[in-house]
C-alpha cells in the first residue's frame, strides 16, 4: 500500500512540475496574461540566486508575494542581493489586472514594477495615492523603478491624496 501512495505522490509532483513548466513557457511566449499568472501563483517558483542566462525572457518567478517576469537573461549565481525587487533592469513586477491607474482605481505599487507617467498608484507601505509624473516626460511613457512612490516624491511621483 505504501508503494501505491508513494507512486501517486510522485505522479502528482511530476504533473505539478509539468503544469508549472507549461505556464512558464506560455508566459515567456506572451500567451499567458498577468491575470493567469496571478490566478496560478502557487505554480510559479520562488526566485533564488541561480543562473538565468538560459531562462527565456518573460518567465515568471515570485519574490515576497509578488510575481516578477524576467526582463533580461543573466547569471545571479552567488548574488543573493540581486532579488527581483532590487534589480529593475532584470525584472518587472506583474501588476493586478483591472487596476486602471485612475484616481478612483489606482494601480497597487510594487518595487521593481513598470510605472507609467500619468497614472495613479497606491503605495502599499503608506496607503497613500500618488501620480506618476516627471518633468520632460510625456504621459504614457514608462519607467521601471525599484522604489515605491513615497520614496520618490518630487522625482517620479507627486502626492495625490487618499
Amino acid at each position: 500500500m505504501a508503494d501505491i501512495v508513494t507512486m501517486a505522490k510522485d505522479e502528482l509532483r511530476a504533473k505539478g512540475k509539468a503544469d508549472a513548466a507549461a505556464l512558464a513557457a506560455r508566459a515567456a511566449s506572451g500567451e499567458a496574461n498577468d491575470q493567469e499568472l496571478l490566478d496560478n501563483q502557487s505554480m510559479i517558483p520562488t526566485w533564488r540566486s541561480r543562473d538565468f542566462s538560459q531562462v527565456p525572457v518573460g518567465t515568471p518567478y515570485q519574490w515576497e508575494g509578488v510575481i516578477y517576469k524576467l526582463l533580461q537573461q543573466h547569471d545571479a549565481t552567488g548574488n543573493e542581493s540581486w532579488t527581483p525587487d532590487t534589480v529593475p533592469a532584470l525584472w518587472a513586477a506583474v501588476s493586478k489586472p483591472g487596476e486602471t491607474g485612475t484616481a478612483d482605481n489606482p494601480i497597487t505599487a510594487a518595487r521593481g514594477m513598470e510605472y507609467q507617467y500619468g497614472l495613479y498608484y497606491l503605495d502599499p507601505e503608506d496607503s497613500q495615492l500618488y501620480l506618476c509624473t516627471r518633468t520632460g516626460e510625456a504621459e504614457g511613457g514608462k519607467v521601471i523603478l525599484q522604489y515605491l512612490p513615497h520614496e520618490l516624491i518630487g522625482q517620479y511621483f507627486e502626492e495625490a491624496g487618499q
